[in-house]
């Protein structure tokens, strides 16, 4: 099915509707809705979840990312995007007041087949532990990791940090060249505004 997707100029301003291939190919900025979970668990440390993308994914395969993340097709709302992705890729249900706008980040990401230039529309949301997660065909696992232990990885003070599956419990050593090549400023941006949030408990 044709994905068609609002390209926006360089400041935000609406301009023409696109399919999401051409979008892609010619690099347009356009939108895309990215939800963080986070939780804190018994002994106080801060986890972030990342989803780990599908084998046969055309971009990035095999490697962490956001833990539900997609494109806001033209004429949806942001709210309406994020829990149809979220639905998608997870399998569980969030309502609008689950999920808190941290802002938007512009990013590029640039690689042989296409040109990504997105207006991040980030949210953060509380770990559902009581939900039951099913995974859809994009996403091979989800996994949970210590929020400091992936910023020594981010930052070069270790080599690898531990993840945990959130599906079966398995463990694995995690290194950065295993997530996707978000930009630093991106991910300093999204821990920043999870231990901000954290703090209020």
């Amino acid at each position: 099915m044709t994905e068609w997707l609002q390209v926006f100029d360089h400041r935000g301003n609406p301009l023409v509707v696109k399919e999401r291939t051409e979008v892609h190919r010619e690099g347009d900025w356009h939108e895309t809705f990215q939800c963080w979970l986070y939780e804190m668990d018994s002994e106080g440390q801060v986890c972030l979840f990342f989803q780990k993308r599908a084998a046969d994914k055309a971009e990035f395969p095999g490697l962490y990312d956001i833990s539900a993340a997609g494109h806001i097709e033209a004429g949806e709302n942001i709210i309406q995007a994020g829990r149809r992705e979220i639905h998608e890729e997870l399998g569980i249900s969030l309502w609008k007041e689950d999920l808190k706008s941290i802002g938007t980040y512009k990013e590029v990401l640039i690689s042989d087949t296409l040109k990504d230039r997105e207006l991040c529309r980030v949210y953060i949301s509380p770990y559902p532990g009581e939900k039951d997660f099913s995974l859809g065909y994009e996403v091979e696992d989800l996994v949970r990791i210590e929020i400091n232990g992936f910023k020594q990885v981010l930052e070069g003070a270790k080599g690898s940090t531990d993840a945990s599956s959130v599906m079966d419990d398995q463990k694995v050593r995690v290194h950065f060249r295993d997530f996707v090549p978000h930009d630093q400023d991106y991910y300093e941006f999204v821990i920043h505004a999870i231990l901000e949030e954290v703090e209020k408990l």
